[in-house]
């Protein structure tokens, strides 16, 4: 058990940032992915008939 207390300690860190870290993708995961608002900012208006019609969406 002492082995386990001393590794804590001398990586606390690194734990620390790998648990903000982790915590961070939790949020993102829970909230939905919603890192971006890409349906505000699309602007896929058509300049003519020859305009493509498919669109990447990476949602």
């Amino acid at each position: 058990m002492k082995k386990v207390f001393d590794f804590i300690y001398n990586n606390a860190v690194s734990l620390l940032l790998g648990l903000i870290c982790f915590g961070v993708y939790l949020y993102f995961t829970v909230a939905g992915n919603r890192i971006c608002d890409c349906e505000t900012t699309e602007n896929y208006k058509s300049t003519g008939s020859r305009s493509s019609v498919n669109h990447f969406y990476h949602k």
